[in-house]
């Protein structure tokens, strides 16, 4: 997890291990219910929403959501967003 400041603006990286996502996909993860791996279920893995609830909290704000992955090795999900100094 990493938090870089510059000027006005914020961008947090979340980065994981693992299998990445596969470049057709990148886009899908951020929309409700989207599993894209079959073999999890809501038993053993979530319900595949909480991408979707982070992507409606930034973008109204006018943030930005986004990921990027590489295969085999590691995803990166980033929120970028305006910060407004008293």
């Amino acid at each position: 997890v990493s938090l870089l400041s510059a000027s006005n603006k914020m961008k947090l990286a979340i980065k994981n291990t693992g299998r990445g996502i596969p470049p057709e996909h990148i886009d899908k993860v951020f929309e409700r219910f989207c599993r894209i791996d079959a073999s999890r279920t809501q038993e053993n893995g979530g319900y595949g929403s909480g991408l979707a609830i982070a992507k409606s909290i930034v973008q109204p704000r006018h943030g930005q959501i986004w990921a990027e992955s590489r295969a085999g090795i590691d995803t990166t999900f980033f929120v970028r967003c305006h910060v407004r100094v008293k």
